[in-house]
């Protein structure tokens, strides 16, 4: 049989398949004989979710290596010499897409190959005959990983095969600076209505590579590497270095720590005098006296700083 003819047959299917026609014709090509070639047998009729299922399940278990089909991935189905019935189309979030003459075909969960030998199975039983099928995915929409936070490349990468939490982080282009403690995986249930929240130790991770917390990654998952939380400290007065420095809030900064990141006192510094500056929740501004010699010698409480305290050390007058 000639293309053309095979063009005009399935042209003349889908058109009766939309009319809501017959649902079995037969038709032959009058330059044929039938003892040559038997005719071509076209039912222009949708087909049920059940048979699909029996048609899926007949295809056989996918190969290890193959992507699997996901919902909101893009797909380009060609079938070849039978330009009608090329197409590309999105899958819905239900799973399924809808093709020319077969209807509605649930595809998600199958892999490339599978979807070849289901819509050519379906096409052969029942319209074309030996059809060549092709099916190739243009977008994985499905298989996607959001990074975000502290990395170098924050956004949402494509995840081709299986992937770890640091195959993810390194895609991200590694972590950045200021990182937290944690690093933490939003991952939504299977139902759509709720999210785990997964917590992995950043340092065991990380520095101390602990591999039993290098977990594989899912589809859809939120990769968060929060940024460390940080409050000002203003030293002044007779040090080294006064400034204003920016300190992690989960590690607790002391007087004696700040004059020591300030880069120590000068000569000159009145240790025995250091004020502390706070205001307090009512707003109200509050002076607390620290003796620094004694707290050196541990005999005197070295006070822990709140955020936007100021440590002033007064001069000393000979």
């Amino acid at each position: 049989m000639s293309s053309s003819t095979r063009r005009l047959l399935v042209t003349a299917a889908i058109a009766w398949s939309l009319a809501g026609s017959t649902p079995a014709t037969r038709a032959q090509a009058p330059d044929e004989p039938p003892a040559e070639e038997p005719p071509l047998e076209l039912l222009a009729r949708p087909l049920e979710t059940g048979q699909v299922t029996e048609y899926a399940a007949a295809v056989g278990p996918a190969r290890r290596s193959d992507y699997r089909i996901g919902r909101q991935d893009l797909l380009e189905i060609e079938v070849f010499d039978v330009e009608e019935l090329t197409q590309t189309v999105r899958v819905a979030d239900d799973g399924s897409i809808t093709m020319p003459l077969l209807g509605r075909l649930t595809v998600a969960g199958l892999t490339k190959t599978e979807l070849e030998e289901l819509v050519a199975r379906l096409l052969a039983d029942r319209y074309v005959r030996d059809p060549q099928v092709t099916v190739f995915v243009k977008e994985f929409e499905s298989k996607k990983v959001a990074v975000s936070g502290a990395v170098k490349k924050p956004g949402t990468y494509e995840m081709l095969g299986a992937k770890t939490l640091l195959e993810m982080i390194s895609m991200a282009g590694g972590l950045d600076a200021d990182l937290g403690k944690e690093i933490v995986i939003f991952r939504p249930e299977e139902d759509g209505g709720t999210t785990r929240r997964l917590s992995v130790d950043l340092h065991r991770l990380v520095y101390e590579a602990d591999p039993t917390l290098n977990l594989l990654v899912d589809p859809g998952d939120i990769i968060y590497v929060p940024t460390v939380e940080k409050v000002r400290i203003f030293v002044g007065g007779a040090v080294k270095n006064p400034d204003v420095y920016e300190v992690p809030r989960d590690e607790p900064v002391t007087v004696l720590k700040a004059v020591t990141i300030a880069g120590g006192t000068t000569d000159r510094a009145a240790e025995k005098k250091i004020q502390v500056i706070r205001t307090d929740e009512g707003g109200a501004r509050v002076t607390l006296l620290v003796d620094l010699r004694k707290v050196k010698r541990g005999r005197a409480e070295d006070p822990v700083l709140r955020a936007d305290d100021i440590v002033l050390v007064p001069e000393a007058f000979f």
